[in-house]
C-alpha cells in the first residue's frame, strides 16, 4: 500500500516552495554576479580612458616644453647673431 494524498501533500507543496525559493536565490545570485562585471567593465573603461587623457596630456606639456625651447633657443641665437653683427663693426 501506498501513501494517502493527504499524506503527502503538505510535503510536496513545502518542496515545491522550497525549490521556488531557491531558484529565486540563484537567479538574484546570478544577477548580482552579472551586475558586478558589468560595473567592473565600466570602470576598467573609465580608467583606460582616463589613463588615455593623461597620456595625452603628457604628450601636449611635452610637445608645449618643446616649443618654448625651441623658440628660447631662437631667441637667443637672433640676440647672438645682433651681438657678432655689432662687434663686428666696431
Amino acid at each position: 500500500m501506498g501513501k494517502r494524498f493527504s499524506e503527502s501533500a503538505a510535503k510536496k507543496v513545502a518542496g515545491m516552495a522550497k525549490k521556488a525559493e531557491n531558484a529565486k536565490i540563484k537567479a538574484r545570485a546570478e544577477r548580482e554576479r552579472k551586475e558586478a562585471e558589468e560595473a567592473s567593465k565600466w570602470t576598467q573603461g573609465a580608467k583606460s580612458n582616463q589613463r588615455k587623457l593623461e597620456e595625452e596630456q603628457k604628450k601636449q606639456e611635452k610637445l608645449k616644453a618643446k616649443k618654448e625651447r625651441e623658440a628660447l633657443l631662437a631667441a637667443e641665437e637672433e640676440e647672438l647673431e645682433k651681438a657678432g653683427k655689432g662687434k663686428r663693426r666696431n
